[in-house]
């Protein structure tokens, strides 16, 4: 039987963006305005509306919509949080503890793809402080406290036990404290956090955003990871390789001078964009001038000494980048691949003899997903992009896509 879960968030749209991360997993789910609506054979969202109530009201509110759900019957209990911890976020958390009867509670707020961190036990808007940026200050829902900690100390009086980022990313073992805070700034520290207690085998509440659903499905469903080739020098494609890495995606730069200058062997590149994506894990392989601008200049000058110009290294950085990106589909199963730059997508298309590709939907204004016709890797989904072209998150946003679950 398909595991069940049961995620309960205080407002509607928090229910949605947290129910949709299984449907992208392909797990049936509805989100209900009342608990005694539920079909009890799919996934449920129950929105109990009670983000603007008084902390008290807000909690009994949450006790009171759970009297028609047998939670008994759900594998997963998650209570979504806002990813900025607006709301009566210790209240809910505590009511629904109660009538859970939870052994291990998780509360891991983060959300690193949109920049929502815990460093040293603090919640953080990109590394500003929550109550130090406009949400503190928010006339609806300030939030006056953004230490883990201190917010589950206001409902609860037993032991709260706060988790390091030097511990989750050690060996992390979990002690007698029943009630846990956990940091976070990259989903790999998410995802620790979540292995590490799904092992426990404790009936666990789970308290986060939707990032919390997604690194639990994750780890449910073992998806493959996606790939990158990124050949754009463009500022554009820059800040989104930023904006990847700063999500805790893992990038092998090719240093085109040293190829240059015969100094570095393709077979290295291939095998450290391989060793990532057999621990399941996300990469983009990108040239150095991809990712630093003054690795151009660097480009040129090698490039002279050996009788090139622009041009020529232009023509030489795409193939060295489709003959690795080529050696990497040999070794390893993805589920899809991201290529940026039209050069770069139009000569990785041809090393593998791909006659085209067959449009599947736009992911994003001017970014289609398809899927490769012909050649080794027929039907294997892919995302194009221009290089000069999009926002920050749209190579994030695309590897995302390309993990989306198939039937």
């Amino acid at each position: 039987m398909e595991k069940r879960f049961l995620i309960v968030a205080d407002d509607f749209t928090g229910a949605n963006d947290t129910g949709v991360q299984l449907k992208r997993y392909g797990i049936p789910v509805e989100v209900l305005l009342d608990g005694k609506q539920s079909p009890g054979d799919i996934s449920l969202v129950l929105d109990t509306e009670s983000r603007a109530l008084m902390a008290g009201a807000a909690g009994r509110k949450v006790k009171r919509m759970l009297e028609g759900v047998e939670l008994s019957e759900f594998s997963f209990v998650i209570k979504k949080v806002d990813s900025t911890l607006r709301g009566n976020v210790a209240e809910e958390i505590a009511a629904l503890d109660a009538v859970y009867q939870s052994e291990l509670i998780v509360f891991a707020p983060a959300f690193p793809d949109l920049g929502r961190t815990t460093v040293r036990g603090v919640h953080q808007l990109h590394g500003v402080r929550i109550s130090e940026t406009e949400i503190g200050c928010d006339p609806k829902n300030p939030v006056l406290e953004d230490r883990l900690e201190q917010i589950l100390r206001a409902a609860f009086e037993e032991d709260v036990r706060q988790y390091g980022l030097s511990e989750i990313r050690g060996s992390l073992h979990l002690g007698e404290a029943r009630i846990c805070c956990f940091d976070s700034e990259t989903n790999d520290d998410m995802q620790g956090v979540v292995r590490t207690a799904m092992a426990s085998g404790k009936r666990v509440l789970w308290v986060g955003s939707a990032a919390i659903a997604d690194m639990l499905l994750r780890t449910l469903r073992q998806v493959r990871p996606a790939f990158a080739i990124c050949g754009s020098v463009s500022d554009v494609t820059r800040r989104q390789i930023h904006t990847a890495q700063q999500a805790g995606i893992h990038l092998v730069s090719v240093p085109v001078p040293e190829f240059l200058h015969g100094d570095a062997k393709k077979e290295t590149y291939v095998e450290a964009c391989s060793e990532i994506l057999h621990r399941g894990e996300d990469v983009v392989l990108l040239s150095s001038a991809s990712y630093d601008r003054t690795e151009i200049e660097r480009s040129v000058q090698a490039g002279k000494k050996c009788g090139m110009g622009l041009p020529e290294i232009g023509t030489y950085v795409q193939n060295l980048l489709g003959e690795i990106g080529a050696a990497v589909l040999e070794k390893n199963e993805i589920a899809g691949i991201f290529l940026t730059g039209g050069d770069t997508a139009m000569g990785f298309l041809q090393r593998i003899g791909a006659r085209g590709s067959s449009i599947q939907e736009e992911i994003a204004i001017g970014i289609p997903k398809m899927r490769i016709l012909g050649g080794e890797y027929d039907g294997m989904s892919a995302v194009t992009k221009a290089g000069a072209f999009g926002s920050d998150g749209d190579l994030l946003y695309a590897l995302r896509k390309l993990k989306e679950w198939k039937d």
